[in-house]
């Protein structure tokens, strides 16, 4: 357990919020204790699925314990007194919310931004949506950083505007932003006139360029409004390099890298290697990808826009050269049966497996097991102050 630092220890100070929001578990645990709690789950959860561990290295720990999150989405909901609440769901409740004044999962500026937004809503009494009458225009305000330089992403979630006061609210928030916090590079509006309390929808954008841009290891990463990339900025040098190591990459390997993502995996193992085949379902993902592969100059990574669950996804990686080494990093669902039954069949000689959820990982791998031996697991602790934890896997194809 290296590594370990923190501005702020738990047991000193908590968050104002800890005990009612859900944002965080266990900031009442020592962090030392968390990444024990950790390393000690996933031993549990793949010794229950009868896999044994010929080497689990002891877990990476976070550099910060705290302000690591380049993501947060907070939720506007109606309030009688106020006109409305802008926070973070009570624990375990769906329909209620906590006014958030400050949360240590972001860098502190996330929480002045928060206020800002708030108060101007409040001030020109904006009617936060409502999701039991489904009706009202504020749904959710989704922030996202990156670094170096420190750059933001403000996208307010709306319904359609129906009201001048509410087109209204919108111009002084692309106004007032960038102009009180110059860190804010880009204001953007979504739109979401469903049921659903996701927010993503039709876009357009206020203020900026409409991205925001993250460097490590020498390499530059657009992220565009509704692009995923991981949460944890402080743990970018030792996550990747660790994937990378465990990759172990050699000058004439073929890489697929599969739920691929902007292609921060396909991207890190590009230039160790001779060729990488990116595949992904979102095409604006893969959109994405593109402009990061042209960004850093990197023009030996192939991107395929396909459903890795379907029988057409079965067919575009029949059509890809053989691979040395193949990468997952599928959704907390884990991998598709269909695709597994594909892996098996077509095993490379090696695979590592990346996975938020140690459960659906250890389910897949008693497939994969079948053809490949478990090298060794590494639990990296990208999400502090909470139970998660996320794990690579090495295989090696057996003879």
């Amino acid at each position: 357990m290296v590594g370990v630092s923190t501005s702020r220890q738990p047991g000193e100070r908590t968050c104002p919020h800890f005990g009612h929001c859900g944002g965080c578990h266990w900031q009442d645990v020592p962090y030392a204790e968390q990444l024990r709690r950790k390393e000690e789950y996933v031993r549990r959860v793949f010794g229950e699925a009868g896999i044994e561990l010929p080497e689990c290295f002891p877990i990476l720990a976070s550099p910060s314990s705290f302000a690591y999150r380049n993501k947060m989405e907070f939720t506007a909901v109606p309030d009688a007194e106020q006109g409305l609440r802008l926070g973070l769901h009570r624990r375990g409740r769906f329909d209620e919310v906590i006014d958030i004044v400050e949360c240590w999962l972001p860098p502190p500026l996330a929480n002045e931004l928060v206020e800002v937004v708030r108060s101007v809503a409040r001030r020109r009494g904006i009617r936060a949506y409502d999701y039991q009458r489904h009706s009202g225009f504020f749904r959710n305000l989704v922030l996202r950083y990156a670094t170096p330089p420190d750059q933001w992403m403000v996208l307010v979630v709306t319904t359609t505007p129906t009201a001048d006061e509410e087109v209204s609210f919108l111009e002084e928030i692309a106004e007032l932003l960038p102009q009180r916090f110059p860190e804010v590079r880009t204001v953007g509006h979504v739109i979401n006139d469903t049921w659903s309390p996701v927010s993503v929808g039709q876009l357009r954008i206020l203020a900026g360029d409409g991205v925001i841009e993250q460097g490590f290891g020498g390499l530059r990463f657009r992220i565009s409004p509704f692009a995923f990339f991981q949460v944890n900025w402080t743990q970018f040098e030792s996550f990747f390099g660790r994937i990378r190591e465990l990759a172990s990459p050699r000058s004439t390997d073929v890489v697929w890298d599969l739920y691929c993502g902007a292609g921060s995996i396909a991207l890190v193992l590009a230039r160790w290697v001779s060729q990488v085949y990116g595949v992904e379902l979102v095409e604006a993902a893969i959109e994405d990808a593109r402009v990061n592969a042209m960004l850093n100059g990197i023009t030996n990574v192939t991107w395929h826009v396909a459903d890795l669950h379907r029988p057409s996804g079965k067919a575009v990686l029949e059509r890809l050269p053989a691979p040395d080494l193949i990468v997952l990093d599928p959704p907390r669902a884990g991998v598709h049966w269909r695709l597994l039954q594909f892996l098996c069949e077509h095993p490379a000689e090696r695979m590592l497996y990346v996975s938020c959820n140690p459960v659906t990982q250890a389910r897949d791998l008693k497939r994969l097991l079948t053809v490949y031996r478990l090298q060794c697991l590494q639990p990296v602790d990208l999400f502090p102050q909470t139970p998660h934890v996320e794990c690579i896997a090495l295989l090696q194809r057996r003879d």
